[in-house]
């Protein structure tokens, strides 16, 4: 079995998933490409999960202090620069589904108690029509793709709905994304006795101003659920270092 594993390695090599250089078997990045990359870590908002230039008293952002969030717990691996934009982009609009497991296995790692904890894994769906143009969901891709990690957890991927044919939040402004996203979801109707006294855990790809999360979490609360935790690949924030 060894000598496959390493026939195919030089048949098929790994490669960074950032600049395409060839890397060992069981890496995703290489040795140029791995220090860009900003991993949100402590310390940061214990809610929302943006990070905090100095350790400070206050364990809350200022956002989630004015006005707590309708999720409980978000978990996030990075922020959001150039080199997680080429690779999302690539997953979402370049059909390049794979990396949607190599994901995968980076977000079990990052929220194993998390995904433990809940009775029901969901993902942030896609309106109808955006699906036929992109023919998948990044969302649901990665959340069954994190099942094979966890295969005794329950997936259902239409439990929630996209109502609204909303624009894409990448092109709007803070404002008019949290606008563009009112009642813009719903719990599909077979599923709503299922919701009440859930602990859920909800993935999407990336977060900027947690405005699909928020919409989707209170939903989901108003219908019962007890808990729900976020779970994205990167988030925007303004501290960042995109260059």
């Amino acid at each position: 079995m060894k000598i496959l594993k390493n026939f195919l390695e030089i048949i098929f090599p790994s490669h960074c998933l950032a600049c395409e250089k060839i890397v060992n078997r069981d890496g995703l990045f290489c040795s140029e490409c791995w220090p860009k990359l900003q991993f949100i870590c402590e310390p940061k908002c214990q809610i929302c999960a943006y990070p905090f230039e100095f350790q400070g008293l206050s364990l809350l952002c200022a956002k989630c202090l004015t006005k707590r969030p309708s999720f409980d717990k978000a978990v996030v691996l990075f922020r959001y620069n150039h080199i997680l934009r080429k690779i999302i982009s690539s997953l979402k609009y370049r059909d390049q589904t794979f990396l949607a497991k190599k994901f995968a296995r980076l977000l079990f790692d990052k929220a194993k108690s998390e995904i433990a904890d809940c009775d029901l894994i969901i993902a942030v769906p896609l309106h109808v029509k955006r699906l036929r143009k992109r023919k998948f969901n990044q969302a649901i891709l990665l959340a069954k793709n994190l099942l094979k990690f966890a295969p005794e957890k329950n997936f259902i991927a239409d439990f929630l709905v996209r109502i609204k044919d909303t624009k894409p939040q990448v092109e709007l402004k803070k404002k008019e994304r949290e606008n563009n996203l009112k009642n813009a979801f719903t719990v599909n109707a077979k599923y709503l006795k299922e919701v009440r006294g859930k602990k859920i855990l909800l993935i999407d790809d990336v977060t900027t101003t947690g405005a699909t999360f928020e919409n989707c979490a209170k939903i989901l609360k108003k219908h019962g659920a007890k808990k729900v935790v976020v779970l994205a690949i990167a988030k925007t924030a303004l501290i960042a270092n995109d260059q």
